[in-house]
């Protein structure tokens, strides 16, 4: 339905246009002629005259042009066949013309003597050409817009899709860290394997129902580090001291699902799991209006870990901002067997890529 009015609309406005162009020239062509003998034939001319150049148009736009762009055919065909309808529609724009101007309006006061006169044969072949370029060039950039739109959508497709692997990638992960610890601690006949798996559980619960979600609010994001910190904490026990400050303005304020994650699963993994001795980390997150900071090190014993060309953490996490987040900073050093990552997020910019 839009689609017919924006049709209607605009021979609408090419017919006004017409009508104005003829009420000019009969104007000053038939002095002493009434207005309402003016307005009639005018009307009458600019719309008999119009029919012609709209069906020619119609033709170009949804047969002619298509064939000659896209070379169905036989070209010499297509111009061929072009060329016989355009001339047909000047002929018959002539016809009307020299009828009704002779038999119907302005009381024959305009009535020709040739029918085929050269110079107003040229008038009807420039305004049945300006009518059919105006609606194909308007045809051209709509379909432009809507490839241009149909394109965007499939890239808009096809970045989910591998947002949705790589969050597909980090599942299994946390699940193998995590059941290594659980079993860990069954090894050692725990009393806190229990309580694990009841931790285990709530954050799958979170993994499966919130983290498919776009954003959540950042309390709930905080909410499951916290989580899986008190799940390493049980296995850690005393060997391992962390320290968490949290600074948050707007508890509510959205951020990517299990964006952090693995950063915390790093410090883990390469941290205190391959210490033979004490060691630490620390986190510091602070939520200010849409600047989110987010740091965390680790101490670590073996320098060939400090690197992160092989961690799947890392590289997942780059790959994530680099799909969700137009302004974001994410800083990697490594000093003395400290290990850090220094993360900041505009948080207004999520989606904007």
């Amino acid at each position: 339905m839009k689609r017919v009015l924006l049709h209607v609309g605009f021979w609408s406005l090419y017919i006004l246009f017409c009508m104005a162009t003829e009420y000019m020239w009969a104007k000053g062509a038939i002095p002493g002629l009434s207005t309402g003998a003016l307005l009639q034939g005018m009307i009458i001319v600019a719309v008999g005259t119009s029919i012609p150049e709209i069906l020619f148009s119609y033709f170009m736009m949804y047969y002619g042009f298509d064939r000659l762009i896209r070379k169905k055919g036989s070209q010499i065909i297509n111009f061929l066949i072009i060329t016989a309808v355009f001339i047909a529609g000047v002929v018959l724009v002539r016809l009307v013309t020299y009828y009704i101007l002779g038999h119907v309006v302005y009381n024959g006061r305009m009535a020709q003597d040739h029918i085929f006169d050269p110079l107003i044969i040229s008038r009807s072949i420039i305004f049945m050409g300006f009518a059919a370029g105006v609606s194909v060039s308007i045809k051209m950039l709509r379909n432009q817009l809507v490839a241009k739109e149909r394109e965007k959508n499939l890239l808009r497709e096809k970045l989910n899709t591998e947002l949705q692997l790589l969050r597909n990638q980090l599942h299994p992960h946390f699940l193998f860290n995590t059941l290594n610890n659980i079993y860990a601690l069954t090894r050692k006949k725990s009393d806190l394997a229990p309580e694990a798996v009841l931790k285990l559980s709530e954050l799958l619960s979170f993994m499966l129902y919130e983290s498919s979600k776009e954003t959540i609010p950042v309390s709930m994001e905080l909410a499951f580090l916290e989580d899986y910190i008190s799940l390493e904490r049980i296995r850690y026990d005393q060997r391992l001291n962390i320290s968490f400050e949290k600074e948050i303005e707007n508890p509510n304020q959205p951020i990517a699902a299990l964006l952090l994650l693995p950063l915390v699963e790093n410090a883990f993994k390469h941290g205190a799991g391959e210490n033979r001795y004490d060691s630490f980390i620390k986190i510091q997150l602070k939520q200010e209006q849409g600047d989110f900071r987010f740091f965390i090190e680790n101490s670590f014993e073996n320098p060939k870990e400090a690197t992160d060309q092989n961690r799947i953490g890392l590289n997942n996490i780059r790959r994530q901002l680099e799909l969700l987040y137009k302004e974001y900073h994410l800083d990697v050093n490594c000093r003395e067997n400290i290990f850090g990552v220094n993360l900041y997020l505009n948080l207004h910019s999520y989606g904007k890529n």
